[in-house]
């Protein structure tokens, strides 16, 4: 129990700025939040003795608005848990980098599968509308040394086409395939890997 009127009125007002922190979630969710601090800074308080048991406690939480965000976080993250959507999903793990290093691991990885996926993906588009002058080119300088480079140019390149139009199946299937495993792997990271904040 909290003690003297001081320290009550110190929780109230750090109770109501939360919930106005967090004015943009659902009301039902925002009381059931901060009913879960509340009992929590009761729990915490009621256990010690000492006279700045309340400031350190709410030390120990936060200001009311890295709650708040940590709060907004973590329902961002559960959302994403349902959606479909890979601009989502990759929007939810930039909002889990604000609470751990393993947010930002996934993150880094997802940004390179997609990024990696497009790219091939795009290459094969434009082998399609630029067949002569898209490809992988190896081409070999006078002094005898070799060398690998796209080119997209309406030209074909200065050297061999190494892959031809086997660049339409790589790019296509790979490109597709890894955009899908990005995504999957992304959503298994949210539900496998992350887990909500628990106050007791």
């Amino acid at each position: 129990m909290i003690a003297s009127a001081e320290d009550q009125k110190t929780v109230a007002a750090y109770l109501a700025a939360l919930r106005r922190q967090l004015r943009d979630l659902l009301e039902e969710d925002v009381k059931d939040i901060v009913e879960e601090i509340r009992a929590h800074i009761l729990d915490k308080t009621s256990a010690e003795s000492s006279t700045d048991s309340v400031s350190s406690t709410l030390a120990a939480l936060g200001t009311p608005e890295e709650l708040a965000e940590r709060y907004r976080t973590e329902e961002l993250l559960k959302r994403a848990q349902l959606s479909r959507s890979p601009a989502f999903i990759l929007r939810s793990l930039l909002r889990w980098i604000t609470l751990s290093l393993v947010g930002l691991l996934v993150f880094l990885i997802s940004v390179a599968g997609y990024c990696t996926g497009g790219f091939l993906f795009l290459i094969a588009t434009l082998k399609l509308i630029w067949p002569r002058g898209t490809g992988l080119w190896k081409t070999v300088s006078q002094d005898g040394s070799w060398g690998l480079g796209l080119s997209f140019s309406n030209q074909p390149g200065t050297g061999h086409d190494l892959l031809g139009w086997w660049l339409l199946p790589i790019g296509f299937i790979l490109g597709t395939g890894l955009i899908f495993l990005t995504f999957r792997f992304g959503l298994w990271s949210i539900r496998k890997i992350w887990r909500p904040r628990a106050w007791r």
